[in-house]
């Protein structure tokens, strides 16, 4: 089944989370610096963008967000607290 333009968008901007999350992984565990920590806690406020963007899309469409709207606030959620806990 080929999916639409509007289904892969929303698909990708759901998942859009999972790579601001790695790079803020990476910043906070490879780089290690006071600066990159920053940067860190920077790229993961931009994780949580696209997800709201898109609650607020199927808010005003009045559809439910499904299962790529749990995986997002799910992994940024608990993401945030285990970097808090280790980097707050």
């Amino acid at each position: 089944m080929k999916k639409t333009r509007e289904r892969m968008v929303s698909d990708n901007m759901w998942g859009s989370s999972a790579v601001f999350c790695m790079a803020a992984f990476v910043a906070f565990v490879v780089v290690r610096s006071e600066a990159a920590v920053r940067v860190g806690w920077i790229l993961y406020g931009c994780g949580w963008v696209a997800p709201v963007c898109m609650a607020v899309w199927c808010a005003a469409q009045r559809k439910s967000p499904g299962v790529g709207g749990v995986f997002a606030f799910g992994l940024l959620v608990v993401f945030g607290l285990l970097a808090w806990l280790a980097h707050g």
